[in-house]
């Protein structure tokens, strides 16, 4: 087996999530809009086969994952593979509930939180993902048995007032990691009250838009040491947006900023409509299974490039993986 060392396969499992965050699309992550979660037989397949081409590190994610009934047996069947690592994307509602096998594969690997705000409402509008006490505690208790926590702030001008102080409370007070990330250019989202789709949406993006030089001065200020060429911990550097990282004391904080462009394959650059058109920021730096058995490229509108595993046997899911990973490598 050759690992690749330079991609990893995040998998959103489910659409379901008991959170409506007005920046979120139906579906979450994933790329159906559907409710949905996959039937764990299929993910198992899907991981088996990646595995066996060479991909070792895993995000899981959705919607939210650990709602899923399946999602302790996930884990296990995951870290039963050799030197794999696992990312864990989730509210934190339910996390507490897996904290035996957390802690039995803590080694390998981490929770990454969603934690938006402060405050759970900002100018009338909802934020059910802030630093709530329930958050605080089980970001402690996750702490106190080793586990790696990082919180994800998705910035927009809504809680751009609160940044700076969720940013140091998450590092100074609870000793967590803190990853800053602008806001994503969709064609939909959920919106304050009901879902924009189309214009409407483009138009909610660049109201809510926040860039994230914003924020640099104030980082320098905080830190005594930076990286300016960042990666996610999972890749190896130049793929992907770049990122900036900012060392205080034990901890970090690390920057997605769209703005510095990113890479992306030939294929993108000479034919994708999505490039040409600006609506793409993600570059190509990981593959991603949604929860419609769709592999496709993380945050890749291009139809033209997703694989229907549904109904594929072994070799041809590794062909799709290689078909993808060509991309990459």
């Amino acid at each position: 087996m050759k690992k690749r060392k330079n991609t990893y396969l995040a998998i959103a499992i489910t659409t379901k999530c008991q959170y409506q965050c007005f920046y979120c699309k139906d579906g979450g992550e994933s790329i159906s809009n559907k409710k949905e979660t996959i039937p764990f037989s299929k993910i198992q397949k899907v991981i088996y086969n990646s595995y066996n081409i060479g991909i070792t590190n895993f995000r899981i994610t959705g919607g939210e994952p650990t709602g899923i009934s399946y999602f302790r047996q996930l884990i296990e069947f995951i870290m039963n593979f050799k030197d794999t690592k696992i990312r864990i994307n989730t509210n934190g509602y339910l996390i507490l509930k897996y904290i035996d096998v957390l802690k039995k594969y803590k080694e390998r690997l981490d929770i990454v939180f969603s934690v938006d705000s402060i405050s759970s409402n900002l100018n009338g509008v909802n934020f059910p993902k802030f630093l709530s006490n329930n958050v605080i505690s089980t970001t402690r208790i996750l702490k106190r048995n080793g586990i790696s926590v990082r919180y994800n702030i998705v910035v927009t001008a809504l809680n751009e007032c609160e940044v700076k102080d969720l940013v140091m409370k998450a590092i100074d007070e609870l000793h967590v990691n803190v990853k800053l990330l602008d806001l994503n250019k969709f064609s939909e989202y959920l919106g304050y009250n009901n879902k924009v789709e189309g214009k409407k949406a483009y138009e909610l993006w660049e109201k809510q838009f926040v860039p994230m030089k914003n924020f640099y001065s104030f980082l320098e200020e905080i830190s005594n040491n930076l990286e300016i060429e960042s990666t996610t911990g999972f890749i190896s550097k130049g793929y992907g947006i770049p990122m900036s990282l900012y060392f205080r004391g034990e901890n970090w904080i690390q920057v997605k900023d769209s703005t510095r462009g990113a890479r992306y394959a030939k294929y993108c650059i000479n034919e994708c409509k999505y490039f040409k058109d600006g609506n793409c920021q993600e570059g190509v730096f990981s593959l991603f299974l949604s929860s419609n058995l769709m592999l496709h490229l993380s945050g890749c509108k291009n139809e033209l490039i997703r694989f229907d595993l549904n109904e594929c046997n072994d070799m041809q899911i590794k062909n799709a993986f290689d078909e993808l990973l060509s991309f990459i490598y």
